[in-house]
């Protein structure tokens, strides 16, 4: 490149970055979807370049400028900083606490004194602007004054960390005037709420809370609002008869001492779960509106139709009964089931079925049990053959213990392919499916010698862990990319078609 083209390129370089619009959108597409941590002394070297980012701009762009509180000393420097107005979000770690204990030693308490005050203070001196505030609930006592939080906060996390039943005066306060822009509110399963009611703003888009229906008669929610991650915990019979008229919480579990199988769900409910055992679910005791469903253990067989026709998730624990078909509705599209050890039977699973997961299954497959629509399939025992399952043209993610040979007549039409597997048992050859993106985890204490024919013939990108290349031929001609862990590499045995190889 000539003197001339070079300053030609500069200048059109430097008329570019002088346009304040131009470079606002550089920076603000460069950091784009990011979290800065940041501590205050970093802040304080450094606001002159964090400052170029406009509320607007961190908001468009989501960019959070996060400063976590860690002791007592983080508390001291937020309060004091000249340039906290910057920061977007704040957490407070969980174990951040205030020592209680009495002490003999009169510095020590007048010590613990100050720092109780300081952390009070700080929950007074939240600045405008502040978007995301996380913090667990140590203030098991009347803080003295009315606070609410800055009107700014869109985001607010209150966790328990690993208390229970807790009752926390200043949350109430704090339910009690939420911020009006709010929109997400995660509130910790064990939370107890005594204020008299809380509104919730019209602005909340997600609320997760899960409890009593006594914790959440609190709750004044805005006219046709739904929460998904709100859970009611089902205790007794008002609990249903309160969630009956508040269809904005719609899931619903059933403690291990709680279920009555002849009493009517509340219709407008979509996700159950059924922790408690009983014997058998009769016929319409499950909601049409059913989505997700849970059951912990149901001790006899499930009959034709009791299943809701529009079920997509189920998930059954203690469940041993041979499978028939019409037992499971056709619209499922996702079943875990934990302790299922007989064999599969064609047609049960309907055809509409893309997550299967059997952990304790290891039994028979037979011809047409698997439906052609799985795309992810996870037998965490499964030590037999797949031959008479056939191709399963739509899969991509496959988790099995052991490699069967019979895995390349189940992948054989597939294109791209994630494997988790312990071992390979006996010599696997992929090299006449059709895959071209291969992703495959080893998961054994010792590393596993790759040999030539494994690797499908066609395959473009490879990526493996636990496994080693040390013979020639191994990786096929057609391959362009391998990602490897293998530490020790020789890259004289790999062939020259390929152009990236990442360690």
């Amino acid at each position: 490149m000539n003197s001339t083209t070079t300053t030609t390129t500069t200048d059109r370089f430097y008329s570019i970055w002088r346009n304040r619009y131009i470079r606002d959108c550089i920076r603000c597409n460069v950091c784009r979807d990011n979290v800065i941590n940041v501590t205050i002394e970093y802040i304080n070297d450094n606001h002159r370049y964090l400052s170029l980012f406009t509320y607007n701009d961190k908001v468009e762009y989501n960019i959070i400028i996060q400063f976590q509180i860690i002791n007592i000393d983080d508390v001291i420097k937020y309060t004091k900083s000249n340039h906290r107005e910057l920061i977007d979000s704040i957490y407070i770690v969980p174990n951040f606490q205030i020592d209680n204990s009495d002490d003999s030693d009169e510095e020590d308490v007048e010590t613990k004194q100050r720092e109780q005050q300081l952390s009070k203070e700080l929950m007074y001196s939240f600045h405008q602007g502040l978007r995301i505030l996380s913090f667990p609930v140590v203030y098991q006592h009347p803080i003295g004054r009315n606070h609410k939080l800055p009107d700014s906060i869109t985001d607010l996390h209150i966790d328990c960390g690993y208390l229970y039943d807790v009752n926390s005066p200043f949350v109430d306060m704090i339910l009690s005037e939420l911020p009006p822009q709010l929109k997400k509110l995660y509130l910790s399963r064990d939370l107890d709420i005594n204020v008299p009611m809380c509104t919730i703003p019209d602005t909340l888009e997600v609320f997760e809370f899960a409890t009593t229906s006594e914790n959440f008669k609190h709750f004044v929610v805005p006219p046709n609002k739904r929460f998904q991650d709100c859970l009611l915990q089902v205790e007794c019979g008002q609990d249903l008869e309160w969630v009956a008229q508040h269809t904005w919480v719609h899931r619903a579990k059933f403690a291990s001492y709680y279920f009555d199988p002849t009493y009517v769900i509340p219709s407008h409910l979509t996700d159950i779960d059924i922790h408690a055992r009983f014997d058998k679910l009769g016929r319409g005791v499950l909601p049409v509106s059913l989505t997700k469903l849970t059951i912990y253990e149901h001790k006899e067989p499930l009959e034709v139709g009791v299943l809701p026709p529009g079920l997509l998730d189920l998930e059954l624990h203690y469940y041993d009964h041979q499978l028939e078909q019409g037992h499971l509705p056709d619209s499922l599209t996702k079943l875990i089931m934990r302790d299922y050890e007989k064999p599969l039977k064609p047609h049960v699973f309907g055809n509409r079925l893309k997550s299967l997961t059997l952990v304790s299954f290891n039994e028979e497959i037979q011809a047409q049990s698997l439906p052609h629509s799985l795309e992810y399939l996870d037998l965490p025992v499964f030590r037999g053959s797949f031959e008479h399952v056939g191709p399963l043209d739509n899969l991509n993610e496959l988790k099995i213990p052991h490699l069967h040979t019979s895995v390349a007549i189940l992948l054989q039409n597939v294109t791209k392919i994630d494997i988790t597997t312990r071992g390979i048992p006996n010599k696997v050859f992929l090299k006449d499916t059709a895959i071209q993106d291969l992703y495959l985890l080893y998961k054994s204490l010792d590393r596993y010698n790759l040999y030539p024919g494994f690797f499908p013939s066609a395959v473009l990108n490879i990526e493996i862990r636990g496994l080693d290349i040390k013979m020639k031929g191994v990786i096929p001609d057609s391959c362009v990319s391998l990602n490897t862990d293998q530490t020790n590499l020789n890259t004289k045995l790999l062939p020259s078609s390929i152009n990236i190889v990442k360690y």
